[in-house]
């Protein structure tokens, strides 16, 4: 039974994750071709997806506590701040910001892990 519920979380996951990713790839990809800098579109996607991401990760998770929103908001940060390191490694290898955006959004599949276990775990008024 845990292991069918968390197929099927993390399948939820994937599909709020697609929704999240074609949001912030398109802003991210508006931005690039108006011409912003990559590293800044990334954190301009960032901010304004993460109270978008929180809503569809709120909805996977059963959990539309308010209370979770700093813990969620760290651990877009921490992405976020790997995602601009990955972005530049990645364009300095030679690919395009584009592509290079595009190379490196599996990595972040690791943010399912983090916010099951930092995020919407239990709080600990409701485990007593």
């Amino acid at each position: 039974m845990i292991k069918r519920v968390w197929d099927r979380r993390f399948i939820a996951y994937l599909v709020a994750g697609g929704i999240n990713t074609l949001f912030g790839y398109a802003l991210y990809t508006g931005l690039v071709m108006l011409g912003v800098l990559p590293q800044l579109a990334v954190a301009i996607g960032g901010i304004t997806g993460t109270l978008f991401n929180f809503w569809t990760n709120s909805i996977v998770f059963q959990s539309r506590d308010a209370r979770r929103l700093p813990r969620f908001v760290l651990v877009y940060a921490i992405m976020l701040v790997l995602n601009v390191v990955l972005l530049d490694i990645v364009m300095r290898i030679g690919l395009g910001p584009l592509l290079a955006q595009a190379a490196i959004l599996p990595v972040f599949t690791l943010t399912f892990f983090a916010l099951r276990r930092f995020v919407f775990a239990a709080l600990p008024e409701q485990t007593a």
